[in-house]
């Protein structure tokens, strides 16, 4: 029965799976990968939450992977503080004006509440705060952890609003965590808080902050390409990683994206030199994710079949990303 088994298991891992067209993670970009990077800022953001630092800030320039970072730490959280921690992903959106009602609307709608619309603003607030509270006493830990996205389109009466959550919250005993993430403007904001002598804002929300890096050293990027090549699989449990089914024969012979990290950083730094860009290197993960999925899919099985990916074809990949275009927008 045991070689049974493993004969199946052996098959499993040499036919190629079916994957219709246009379904696969590489495709769809529907995915998450750890990188350098994202394990240090998860190692803070556990810090921020085991000493029930009620409010801190993350921030970044944008499209350096800050919003995949933060479902990738939503997704993973859970192992450390409970999988029924209640952990929610809140998108600031932007309003002409301040609005009581669109902003418990969109804290009902990020929590999962069934009741959204319904009722006046306090009504929506204690809509909110219930819900809170059942799910705080569900988890057993009475910790609530809000990451809210793009957390620089909040102005003052926001954190008046949040101010009053958290205190209603405090009288049941539940410690809520309130994650800023957003761009350079959230430093902006507490500094100028703070020459307005609104300490209260400051100590309950932006007591700490983090700033969150793109692709820095040669390391970093082939930690993120070890990722293709180990760690993400699809289908789930096949053992067939995303390196290993859009280079199949080439895998089986050792064949591994993360021995091209040289050549790809390589790359990089030569573009940006030919374009005049800052020596400094620092890529945003989306042009990495990007760059890398161009590549499996032009020069792997399902496009030109070639048995490794060169400099030249690294080359086509980041041009096609967009990223030259888009580090020359930042500094012009």
């Amino acid at each position: 029965m045991s070689e049974i088994l493993e004969s199946n298991q052996s098959n499993k891992d040499i036919i190629r799976p079916y994957i219709p067209k246009g379904t696969h993670p590489i495709e769809t970009g529907k995915y998450l990968i750890s990188t350098n990077e994202i394990d240090r800022m998860y190692q803070t953001v556990i810090r921020w939450v085991e000493n029930r630092t009620p409010g801190a800030i993350i921030y970044g320039r944008p499209r350096l992977g800050k919003t995949r970072a933060t479902s990738y730490l939503i997704n993973c959280l859970p192992q450390d503080f409970g999988e029924k921690t209640p952990i929610y992903h809140v998108r600031c959106r932007k309003y002409k004006n301040p609005n009581e009602n669109f902003f418990f609307e969109d804290l009902l709608n990020s929590v999962g509440h069934s009741i959204i619309t319904n009722g006046k603003s306090n009504m929506k607030r204690t809509r909110l705060l219930r819900f809170l509270v059942e799910r705080a006493d569900f988890s057993g830990n009475n910790k609530i952890i809000f990451f809210i996205d793009d957390a620089q389109r909040m102005v003052e009466i926001h954190y008046d609003w949040l101010m009053d959550l958290y205190n209603d919250l405090d009288q049941y005993g539940i410690t809520l965590t309130t994650i800023l993430v957003g761009q350079k403007e959230l430093v902006h904001q507490r500094s100028a808080f703070i020459s307005g002598e609104k300490f209260q804002i400051v100590g309950r929300f932006m007591s700490h902050e983090y700033q969150f890096k793109g692709i820095e050293t040669l390391n970093d990027l082939r930690i993120c390409l070890t990722g293709y090549d180990d760690y993400c699989e699809y289908p789930s449990n096949s053992n067939w990683s995303f390196t290993k089914y859009f280079f199949s024969e080439s895998f089986t012979r050792g064949y591994r994206l993360q021995h091209s990290a040289e050549d790809l950083f390589r790359v990089f730094v030569n573009l940006r030199r030919e374009f005049g860009l800052p020596q400094k290197v620092e890529i945003p993960m989306q042009y990495v994710t990007l760059t890398v999925e161009y590549a499996l899919k032009r020069f792997g099985n399902n496009g030109l079949d070639l048995p490794t990916i060169e400099k030249t074809h690294w080359e086509e990949a980041i041009n096609n990303s967009g990223y030259i275009q888009s580090e020359l927008y930042q500094i012009n």
